[in-house]
């Protein structure tokens, strides 16, 4: 582990006019202490200090790369190399060593079979439902890949994909307006309509746009309690009118 690990996470570059290389013309420059606050004028009028340039800048990338690593080596020695160079009695060097076990199932053991792990609040789960990508294996005492993370994109698209799967299951579109629906086992067939949106006075008399009266018939036959976006796919439409579907449509489309 590089030794100023700690520096390249939390530490920002200096910000403000102290940080200026180059300043434009007819300027002078500020006076400022080391941390760029700029130095009082005289001690009738003090100036108000500013907020130091440095921050934390919570730049985990570094110590993650570290810690994929040293995937199959003994989690003790790489947490006394952590140790050696991350020292606990400095603030800024335990505030990275607090950021180690977001990447690293440390607490781990062995449930029927299966690894589990202790979540820092005490909460024990099953490997594949821990959101951190490394862990310490039980039995060995190596630091392995968690094979059933994933990341956060992968996980939006897994989402998306089983809503449309099951979307599919109750909803078919026809055309731009027209959809069919299975309701409690039954299809039917939905002409949509936009919602018309109309400029009226407010209560504070206020020239407002607000949705023209309309009525869901599938809402109001409580066919289906999904709110409409998720319902027909698409926002600011509603169902205008409805059919059941028989039996010689069922059997051209397909439909069980």
């Amino acid at each position: 582990m590089r030794k100023d690990m700690s520096k390249i996470i939390v530490e920002r570059p200096r910000l403000g006019r102290g940080a200026a290389g180059v300043q434009k013309p007819g300027r002078t420059r500020a006076l400022v202490d080391d941390d760029g606050a700029p130095l009082r004028a005289s001690a009738r009028e003090p100036k108000k200090r500013v907020e130091k340039s440095k921050s934390l800048n919570e730049n985990l990338a570094p110590l993650r790369r570290f810690l994929e690593a040293q995937v199959d080596r003994p989690w003790n020695k790489v947490y006394s190399e952590i140790s050696e160079n991350l020292k606990a009695t400095s603030t800024v060097q335990q505030h990275v060593r607090d950021h180690v076990e977001d990447f690293v199932a440390v607490k781990t053991r062995m449930r029927a079979g299966e690894v589990w792990v202790s979540g820092r609040r005490g909460r024990d789960m099953a490997l594949k439902d821990s959101y951190q990508r490394l862990y310490v294996d039980p039995r060995t005492g190596l630091l392995r890949k968690n094979p059933h993370w994933k990341t956060w994109n992968a996980e939006i698209r897994a989402a998306r994909k089983q809503a449309e799967k099951v979307r599919a299951e109750r909803l078919r579109k026809i055309d731009a307006t027209t959809q069919l629906h299975c309701f409690a086992g039954v299809w039917w067939e939905v002409k949509l309509a936009k919602v018309k949106l109309v400029k009226a006075k407010d209560a504070n008399g206020r020239t407002a746009t607000f949705q023209a009266p309309f009525t869901d018939v599938v809402k109001r036959a409580k066919l289906s309690a999904l709110p409409a976006e998720e319902l027909y796919g698409k926002a600011g439409f509603y169902a205008a009118e409805k059919r059941q579907l028989n039996k010689t449509e069922l059997k051209r489309l397909k439909l069980k």
